[in-house]
This record gives C-alpha cells, sequence and structure tokens, in this order.
C-alpha cells in the first residue's frame, strides 16, 4: 500500500504552502485530500525567510501564500519572490483588500482569494494554475479561471477598471499592455478592453496614451530633469517617439510646451 502512494504521490504537484498563522496547514490538506486534489503540500513554512530558503533547496509547482493578519508580509515575500522566480502564487488575502489586491497585481500574483475561503474558489483556482503548469491538451473542458475575488464573489467591473487605472498611474515608466494586466487579473483580454472603453468612454490605448502625456506634462512645467528624462519617466525609450507623440498630443514639442509654461509661469 505504501509503494502505491509513492507511486501516487510522483503525480501530484508540489505546493509550497508559506502560514503566517501556523494554523492553516492541516485545514489546507484535509481540503485537498478530500476533494482528491493532484496537489500536495510539500512544505509548510511560517515565515518569509523560510519560504525563501525552502525555494532555493527544493522544487515546488506553486505557492501558496496565506496572510491573514499578515498582509505587510505576505506581500514583501511576493515581491521578493518575483525577483527569483516566475512560479505560481496563489495569495490568500486579509483585511484590507483593495490596497492587497492592488499591490498583489503589482508584483505580478496570479491569483487573489480574500479570507475566509470558500473551498470551491480555492480549488477552481488551483485547477487553473494546474492547467498553467501542465498545459498539454485533455479530453477534460479547460476551467474557467475566475478574476481576483472580494469577499467571496467576483469583483465587479468597477473595480477592476480602478485597479487598472491604478496599475497605469503606478508603473507609467514601465512597458504596460492590456494583455499584461489582463493575464494579471486572469481576464480574457478582449473582454477587458470593452469593459474598459464602456466605463471610461475611451480605450485603454488611449487612456494610457493620455496618463503617459498628461504626467510629461507636469514633469516638464514643474522639473528640470531633462526630455529624455521625462521621456523614461512616462514609459518611452526611444526619445523620438516621444516627440512625436507629444506634439501630436498637445501641438506643442516638449521644449515648446517647457518654454511656454516657464513665461507663464
Amino acid at each position: 500500500m505504501k509503494s502505491q502512494e509513492k507511486v501516487r504521490l510522483c503525480f501530484l504537484y508540489n505546493m509550497l504552502l508559506v502560514d503566517y498563522s501556523r494554523r492553516w496547514c492541516g485545514e489546507l490538506q484535509h481540503l485537498l485530500d478530500h476533494n482528491k486534489s493532484q496537489y500536495v503540500i510539500g512544505e509548510c513554512v511560517f515565515t518569509s525567510s523560510a519560504a525563501l530558503t525552502a525555494l532555493h533547496e527544493k522544487q515546488f509547482a506553486v505557492i501558496v501564500v496565506f496572510t491573514e493578519r499578515y498582509d505587510t508580509a505576505g506581500l514583501w515575500l511576493c515581491q521578493h519572490i518575483r525577483k527569483i522566480s516566475d512560479i505560481p502564487i496563489l495569495l490568500l488575502g486579509g483585511r484590507d483588500h483593495y490596497r492587497l489586491v492592488r499591490k498583489a497585481m503589482a508584483y505580478q500574483v496570479n491569483d487573489y482569494l480574500s479570507y475566509p475561503v470558500h473551498p470551491s474558489a480555492l480549488l477552481n483556482s488551483l485547477l487553473g494554475m494546474r492547467t498553467r503548469l501542465n498545459p498539454e491538451p485533455t479530453k477534460q473542458s479547460p476551467p474557467t479561471i475566475s478574476p481576483f475575488r472580494i469577499d467571496r464573489k467576483a469583483m465587479d467591473s468597477s473595480h477592476v477598471i480602478r485597479l487598472i487605472k491604478a496599475y497605469v498611474r503606478d508603473h507609467l515608466g514601465d512597458e504596460i499592455t492590456l494583455r499584461k494586466i489582463s493575464d494579471m487579473l486572469h481576464f480574457n483580454c478582449a473582454y477587458l478592453g470593452q469593459k474598459f472603453k464602456l466605463e471610461e468612454n475611451i480605450s485603454f490605448t488611449e487612456y494610457l496614451l493620455q496618463q503617459r502625456m498628461e504626467k510629461a506634462k507636469q514633469l516638464l512645467s514643474s522639473t528640470s530633469l531633462r526630455i529624455y528624462e521625462i521621456a523614461v519617466e512616462v514609459g518611452y525609450k526611444d526619445i523620438d517617439w516621444f516627440y512625436k507623440r507629444f506634439k501630436t498630443y498637445t501641438g506643442s514639442s516638449p521644449n515648446a510646451y517647457r518654454r511656454q509654461k516657464t513665461h507663464t509661469a
């Protein structure tokens, strides 16, 4: 019987559980066993440093971070995991949901579930991660991957749009695409684009350009940064392309705009 169990374990996905509360390991393993999940808790740790050490020493398929009242520690860990690995992360949240989801998205967490976690939501999330870990086609229909969840129900579209806008504001200097954001939120890109335009009366591409140009205008009028530095600050590595986009948007070149604002100040 033991040999059969060893064979069965070869087909399971090894999970690293980070349980800051020191009480959820048994509950999660019971849930996985009861539902005959293909995941097994390979190791359970209680601190961020222990989690990073385990990642260096062993191979895991997924990391589950249970924050509960330890939101700051959980977010810190997610940030540092992303510096060394693209392993799927499932973050089980705490109290300040909006801030937590916003930060989780910035750290490229694969899924977020608030606590208390509904068993079906957790199992569905892990099932979605399993298909990414093992993308070969199967006879089973692909699962519907849920968006981040707040209070055990899917976020409404206005909440999602607020998260997208917050992400854009916080990452103007980075490469930003709607596809990248939709992957973070587990939404279809085309669907998210339609929702964004419906809510904002402007396409995501137009919104991104608007935010970058308005930030550039603000930097031109209130700082002594050089033009190429401002271009980089708002996400343009090609200075000529920045000049072209800025002049199309404002009707003036960056230099002319700065002179105008200096004279009228």
